[in-house]
């Protein structure tokens, strides 16, 4: 479902969630043994220099530099969804995660649930060759059965790809999707949103979006303009966002609750407390949990 098989927000979570779990285990907010194999040699081999915290804290330094706020955000709120997932398992009885434009997601892999819970990939075909390729290059990869359903966001709707099979009763689902950020993207999201109406009371979706106003005034979020020109040299241009306000009422009527909705801000202080006051950038990527009434 990616905007092309190109794209490289997927590399960019990867390598922060790879440097993340180089902190002791005592420190770090998540461990991601798989990420790195997404990362090229250069990488990799900064990465390595990361297992020495001096080292680490001078390329942490250096992300902050360059796209403010990017690194802590992107941690905090892969966190944030971690325990959003593991607890609806747990505590919900959802029993069926699928990944929307899911790149070089890995939780499959690397999240311990601890219960049955079957894992559908969508994403568009080329990239989705590309991460089944590296990952079977890895040593003790576990066996975790995922569905990968192939979808080019450019041509195809998800309704026309989605096998009838993952609506069964005896599954309750969980929709995630990270980084509704484009115009093509807001299309998409409209057809969606309905299509998970389809399923039954109590499914849940978690997604990512920018606020509209740092796109109507960029000046007055520190670092977005250092982000955004990160992005547009990648070819992955946020040209849309959503009022936070507008969202909440445009979700009530399509008979959606809206459980959690929050910025970098609110999650960097949820999982990083005091140190949280210290950092800056990237409050205007939100997260927001749903469910169908």
């Amino acid at each position: 479902m990616s905007r092309s098989p190109a794209t490289k927000s997927g590399t960019y979570m990867a390598a922060f969630r790879a440097i993340e779990s180089t902190k002791p285990e005592k420190e770090r907010l998540l461990h991601d043994p798989f990420a790195a194999v997404f990362l090229s040699k250069f990488y990799q081999l900064l990465l390595a220099c990361c297992s020495i915290s001096l080292f680490r804290n001078i390329i942490t330094a250096g992300i902050q530099f360059r796209w403010p706020g990017t690194f802590t955000a992107a941690v905090a709120r892969t966190k944030l969804i971690d325990d959003m997932i593991v607890d609806a398992v747990r505590n919900e009885g959802v029993n069926q995660v699928i990944i929307l434009h899911a790149t070089y997601d890995t939780r499959a892999h690397r999240l311990k649930v601890g219960l049955p819970l079957h894992y559908v990939e969508m994403d568009h075909p080329d990239l989705q060759h590309r991460k089944r390729t590296m990952l079977a290059s890895l040593k003790g990869l576990p066996n975790v059965p995922i569905d990968y359903v192939q979808l080019n966001m450019n041509t195809q709707q998800i309704s026309e790809v989605i096998p009838q099979l993952f609506y069964r009763q005896h599954y309750k689902t969980l929709f995630i999707w990270e980084g509704l950020t484009s115009t093509m993207e807001a299309k998409q999201g409209e057809a969606i949103f309905h299509h998970i109406r389809k399923f039954s009371p109590g499914t849940q979706a978690i997604f990512t979006y920018v606020e509209k106003a740092v796109l109507e005034n960029p000046k007055a979020f520190y670092g977005f303009e250092k982000v955004n020109r990160l992005l547009r040299r990648a070819g992955e241009d946020w040209d849309f966002g959503m009022c936070p306000a507008e969202l909440h009422a445009y979700l009530d009527a399509h008979d959606m609750k809206v459980r959690y909705d929050g910025g970098a801000a609110d999650y960097r202080a949820q999982y990083f407390g005091e140190k949280s006051k210290q950092m800056k950038g990237y409050e205007y990527f939100r997260v927001m949990r749903v469910e169908v009434k």
